[in-house]
């Protein structure tokens, strides 16, 4: 059983609830919360369904606490009964002004505790400290609430579960891109925003965390969203050529690795490789150069425009681009990345002429054609090398693209891919 300790805490009341908040050691958080059991169901289904919850991401929190100096959580949220937690009050006079709020909560160890918020970060916590006991006191700010174990009690804490959880809205990819300092995409992408032409003023659109260019914005390139996407699909790549990988890593250890700040000498190879890319880039691809070097306002007219303009011009089609671009590069491991993409620039990519009506751009309203990104990639590796597709890849393409132009007959689906094909 744990001793008896008074911790300082603040009270403070939201609609019927009392809380307190203060703080607990990590050997505190190991020695007092224990994971959500009976407290909130009696039903053993129900029980279960809420330990299954207890995913793998706790991993990725011990490693967050073991690797970050500068290491940082938000409150928990626990719930408390049984023993006799006893609020001693202090009363504080400053300026003038008493106050009621400052005290000592009394926990005398035969208390049980569990959190209604923040599970994935009390078995985070307990995973790192059994790893290095010598972060034992290290503080977490936590919120202490009362909690019963009859159907009142129940209903009530579940509540504040689902509240809790409900409407607690994760990080918007805008803001990781902005504040991360972890993710080595997001940080080179800001440092490109700063530095790199393509990319200055009011060359990249934030449309309220949109992946879409407003139609009166013609002076973008395109969005940040998108941006930081082809800089994620670079990344992957880049990745996998830096630790000199036989095979192509999985998303899960991509999304993995930008948890952790790479050291400063893979941060400046991936710039390097980014910028790289994007010089061959505007160096290769139609208009580009021009439109990358122009200062003017509606630079962009050009290029994105009623009549269709230029695939890359569009978020979807840039995405889709640099999508094909990683596929062929790990297809053809003699060839360079750089190399692919000067290649790559020969293909067709005029919105309102084949492969891309039907496709991307709806000729009789001249709107662009969401959702179509995978017949996208495929028509682009086909247009470059249709040996580089797998039978099913080709299967796949001849159905979407029949799908797409609304045909029936699969020999006129060939003759349109052999039109591709003559340039």
């Amino acid at each position: 059983m744990a001793t008896s300790i008074n911790i300082p805490a603040i009270r403070g009341n939201i609609g019927n609830i009392v809380y307190y908040t203060s703080v607990f050691t990590f050997q505190q958080i190991v020695e007092r919360v224990k994971k959500i059991d009976d407290e909130l169901h009696t039903s053993k289904s129900l029980r279960d369904q809420l330990q299954r919850n207890l995913t793998e991401n706790y991993k990725s929190i011990r490693d967050y606490i073991l690797n970050h100096n500068d290491r940082f959580f938000n409150a928990l949220v626990l719930a408390v009964y049984d023993g006799e937690p006893i609020w001693n009050a202090i009363e504080v006079d400053f300026k003038d002004d008493t106050y009621h709020t400052m005290g000592f909560l009394q926990l005398n160890g035969e208390e049980k505790i569990f959190p209604v918020d923040g599970q994935h970060r009390v078995e985070g916590i307990k995973a790192a400290l059994k790893a290095r006991p010598e972060l034992k006191d290290e503080t977490i700010a936590v919120i202490f609430i009362g909690h019963q174990k009859s159907p009142a009690g129940m209903e009530k804490t579940r509540r504040i579960f689902t509240t809790l959880n409900r409407y607690a809205k994760p990080v918007k990819l805008g803001d990781i891109i902005a504040l991360d300092e972890d993710d080595i995409v997001a940080i080179t992408t800001r440092e490109l925003l700063e530095s790199y032409p393509l990319f200055m003023g009011n060359k990249i659109s934030n449309a309220k965390n949109s992946k879409a260019i407003p139609d009166t914005d013609y002076n973008a390139f395109t969005t940040l969203m998108s941006l930081y996407e082809c800089h994620l699909t670079l990344y992957k790549y880049f990745k996998q050529q830096y630790d000199k990988k036989n095979k192509p890593y999985s998303s899960k250890e991509i999304n993995e690795s930008l948890k952790l700040r790479p050291n400063q000498q893979a941060l400046n190879a991936y710039k390097s490789f980014v910028t790289d890319f994007w010089n061959a880039f505007c160096q290769s691809f139609n208009g580009m150069q021009d439109f990358k070097n122009n200062l003017n306002e509606n630079a962009a007219n050009a290029y994105r425009n009623k009549s269709g303009g230029l695939v890359y011009f569009r978020p979807i089609g840039i995405e889709s681009i640099a999508h094909a671009l990683l596929i062929t590069a790990q297809r053809t491991p003699d060839k360079s990345l750089i190399e692919i993409v000067t290649e790559y620039a020969n293909l067709r990519y005029n919105l309102a002429d084949v492969p891309w009506k039907g496709v991307f751009w709806r000729q009789n309203n001249q709107t662009m054609i969401m959702g179509n990104n995978p017949l996208a990639v495929l028509l682009l590796m086909y247009m470059y090398d249709p040996n580089l597709l797998t039978q099913k890849e080709m299967e796949r393409l001849k159905k979407r693209y029949a799908d797409a132009l609304q045909l029936e007959n699969l020999e006129d689906v060939d003759a349109k891919l052999e039109e591709l094909r003559r340039v």
